[in-house]
Parts: structure tokens; sequence; C-alpha cells
């Protein structure tokens, strides 16, 4: 740094002295000074940055993990306040008793909900593609709070939550207590109270599915999917386009689709096949005239909406749903021609809308006084039942046993 210094003082001298003997003159000695404080300022502009920016560059903080006991607490101050509430999805995230739920944080992506209770738990994607898991109770004086964080790493999904609990599975379902991650033939449920873990066991040759309507906490019951046959399995391809079209016919059922409990003791059958998931899209595509364009790809993906954004009523997410009522828990599933409602606890199946060219869809309605309803629509018309308890207390015909599976 010395030497440094020097250059700037022996440049000043030399413009101080170029005069020879004459003696500078104050403008002369006011000009070489500011030379030399120029200088000098320059030369420690280039060394500071480098130290600056050592200085600057923070470390990264380790993530503060909260107490079982302090998770416990912050859940009690949210449930201080707040109560039961009607739950309704959206594509673009939860509305509460008739109001949107929005998170200041991102967008929601999924959610469990209690409606006797108001507990709910709920995913926000954030922008790095990650998801953060949050609780709440509808209505409550409080925020939420975070229970967790996601990545999604390939076809994988890890889980880690604000107490260290680490998880990794092919899916992950909210539920209103906590969470649930799924494995090829397990499960695990996580439950905020206690920060604890139990394990679920699935049924042999089936998985959860993506996409569940129902909460797995208040009605006790997980959709599971059938897993997919081997591409090279032509036999087992071929047999299914039998039983396909037996189901057509009303000569079979399905079972790839199926309700558990997740104490295990209970298999509900859903009579809903696996076809129609996925919706065509097109590309390179050329105008042909005004009503026509010829496209030289096509590529199927699996997906609740249309490229117009209204439901793929193919899906079977739009087609099975299950409900906790006063009465126990209700599955409510769509098949080609007919809506039926599963009483699980009395083991029957009740028919609720039938129509020989087919039902188009079905939306199930919970009402703030603790019952259900459905609404169907049948081709151009719309039928409802206001109470699915009372229907099923006062019917007496199209009633048949509770679905069983049979071996494979």
């Amino acid at each position: 740094m010395k030497a440094k210094l020097l250059v700037p003082s022996l440049i000043a001298a030399a413009l101080i002295s170029a005069c020879g003997s004459t003696p500078p003159t104050p403008e002369e000695r006011a000009m070489a000074n500011q030379m030399q404080k120029a200088f000098l300022a320059k030369l420690q502009g280039m060394t500071v940055p480098a130290a600056a920016q050592q200085q600057a560059a923070p470390a990264a903080k380790p993530e503060v993990l909260l107490s079982a006991a302090e998770l416990a607490e912050q859940k009690q101050k949210v449930d201080a306040t707040g109560g039961p509430a009607i739950f309704y999805r959206k594509k673009d995230g939860i509305m509460i008793d008739g109001q949107m739920f929005n998170d200041f944080e991102g967008q929601v992506a999924n959610f469990g909900g209690n409606r006797f209770t108001g507990e709910f738990t709920y995913a926000v994607e954030n922008f790095d593609g990650s998801f953060t898991l949050k609780y709440h109770k509808a209505h409550s004086s409080e925020a939420p709070i975070k229970i967790g964080t996601v990545w999604k790493r390939g076809g994988q999904f890890e889980v880690r939550t604000v107490t260290g609990k680490k998880a990794t599975g092919n899916s992950v379902i909210p539920t209103s207590d906590g969470f649930i991650v799924g494995r090829s033939g397990s499960a695990f449920r996580y439950f905020i109270d206690g920060d604890s873990v139990k394990n679920i066991t699935l049924l042999d040759n089936y998985h959860i599915a993506e996409h569940q309507k129902g909460d797995a906490a208040s009605t006790g019951f997980i959709l599971l999917e059938k897993d997919p046959r081997d591409e090279n399995d032509k036999v087992g391809g071929l047999f299914d386009s039998f039983k396909e079209l037996g189901n057509t016919f009303g000569l079979n059922k399905f079972d790839d689709y199926v309700l558990v409990s997740i104490d295990g003791y209970t298999a509900v059958p859903m009579d809903v096949g696996l076809g129609g998931k996925e919706i065509a899209e097109h590309s390179n595509c050329k105008r042909q005239n005004a009503v026509m364009n010829k496209c030289e790809n096509v590529e199927f993906k699996e997906s609740l909406y249309t490229k117009l954004g209204l439901p793929n009523y193919s899906h079977y997410y739009w087609s099975i749903n299950w409900v906790q009522t006063q009465s126990g828990p209700m599955a409510i599933y769509r098949t080609s021609t007919k809506v039926k409602i599963v009483d699980i606890n009395n083991k029957q199946v009740h028919t609720v809308f039938s129509r020989t060219l087919g039902v188009n869809d079905f939306v199930v309605i919970e009402n703030a006084d603790g019952t259900t309803g459905i609404r169907a629509r049948l081709g151009f018309s719309k039928e409802e039942v206001k109470d699915i308890e009372s229907f099923i207390r006062n019917n007496t015909t199209d009633i048949e046993p509770m679905q069983t599976l049979q071996p494979s």
C-alpha cells in the first residue's frame, strides 16, 4: 500500500516542480492536491470492491426448526377461533363459505378440509416449483402456520416438516389434520398434533390416486388407483378391453378405483374405469378451412380440465366423491348411465339418478346444517336430492349390496 501511495505523491511533486525553480502558484498547488486525491480515490476504488464483496456475501442461515411443543402451541392459537365451514374446490384455489381463500405467498394448489371443524391443510405453489404446506382453520383470527415444505424431484416428492421430519414418496396428499405421503404399496400419515407419523397399508397392485376429492382425515377413507398393466401385457390389455365393453352393457363392474379405510379394515370398490383421464393436445397444426385444422402431431396427457378450461368429466376426479355425514361416511360415484350412493356402514348401494342415454355429471352439495345434497345433469335437465341421508332412509328401490374386490 505504501508503494501505491508513493506514486501519486511523486506525480504531484513532478507537477509542482515542472516549472523548474519557479515557486508554484496557489492555483497550481490546488490542482496538484485535487489530482493527488482523485488518484488515491481511484486506487482505493480498485481495491475496496473485492473486500467489500467478501464482507457483503451473507452466510446461508440454517433453517430454524420447531419442537413438537412449539408447533402444537402455534396450532392451538389458530384453533382458538373459527369453526365449521363449507369448502369447495375451484380451479384456482379454495372457496370457503362462498368466499375465495387466497394466500399471500402464492396460489393454492391442493387442500384437505373438515367441514365439521373448519380445519384444513393446503399447499401453496412457490415460484421455484416447491410447495409450502400450511395449516389453518376457517374464520380463525390467527394467520395460517407453516407445517412443511415439499420439493418435487423428477417423479418423486420430498417432504420436510418444520420440526425436521423427512419423507419421500410418489404423492403428497394434504389432509385436514396434516398430510399423507404415498409410496408403492404403502403410505405414511403425518399428524400435526403430536408431530407423529402412522403407517398405512395399501392394497396389493394399487397406489394412492393422485387426485383426492374427499378428505382422508375427516372421512377415514383414501382413494386408490389400480397399477397400470405392463405395456407388453397384450393378454391383459385385451382382457381390459372386454371388461370395459362388458361394463358398458352392465355385465360386469370395474374395480380400478377403490376407497380404503385408513385403518385398513374396509375396501369399497368404485364402479369407475381407468379410461378418460387423458385429453388430446395437438401440435404442428395448419389451417385447412374456416372450421378445420390439420395437425401433424397429437399427444395425450392426463388433465382435470380441457383446453377450454372446462372440467374433463371423463376423469375419475369428477366421477368419484366421498364425504362424512351424520350417518357415517358415504361415497358417490357415476357410471355411464347412473349416479350411485354407497352407504358404507350399512354396505348398501343406492341408485339416486339414472338415464339410459347417460349422466353428464354430478356435484355434491355440503350444507351448513350438516346435511349433504347431490345435483346431477341428465342431458338438458338437472335433478337434485337435497339430503342424501333422508333419501337413503326412505328409498326402497334400486338397492344392491356393496361391491367387493374380486381376486385378480
